[in-house]
């Protein structure tokens, strides 16, 4: 398995989390054979969740990947990539606004250059994410 299916893997656990809590807020006045069946899956995707979180944090700190001319974990260049989204998405905001009174064009150039460094860094991180074999023993 590579590290992109546990990711994939992980958003879907965190799916069915979401609906089996729903479910035993909901249930827990009504049926209590059913919420405690509900009660002890949830309990059990929530181990799993929790075993696929360290294993994803501890392959991301030991993986380096080049950015640029810089070697960094993997880890860090998430973390880069998230903050290269929120100052993407603060700029289409003040593209976005009619408000605003700083010239378009040299905004507009400034987000045209950090969406070519997040695809750079996006196309690195998910390049490793596919090549990144994980051993079943490791997982549990």
């Amino acid at each position: 398995m590579v590290l992109a299916e546990i990711l994939i893997e992980t958003k879907n656990l965190e799916k069915r989390i979401d609906q089996l809590m729903n479910y035993v807020n909901s249930a827990s006045s009504s049926s209590s054979d059913a919420t405690d069946r509900a009660i002890k899956k949830l309990l059990s995707l929530l181990d799993k969740h929790r075993s696929h979180l360290i294993l994803i944090n501890r392959v991301n700190n030991e993986v380096t990947v080049s950015v640029g001319d810089s070697q960094l974990s993997l880890a860090n260049a998430i973390i880069i990539l998230n903050t290269i989204n929120e100052k993407i998405s603060m700029l289409d905001s003040l593209i976005e606004s009619d408000n605003c009174v700083l010239d378009i064009v040299d905004v507009m150039e400034q987000r045209d250059k950090l969406l070519d460094e997040y695809t750079a860094i996006s196309k690195e991180i998910q390049y490793q994410e596919w090549r990144i074999e994980i051993d079943k023993e490791i997982m549990g």
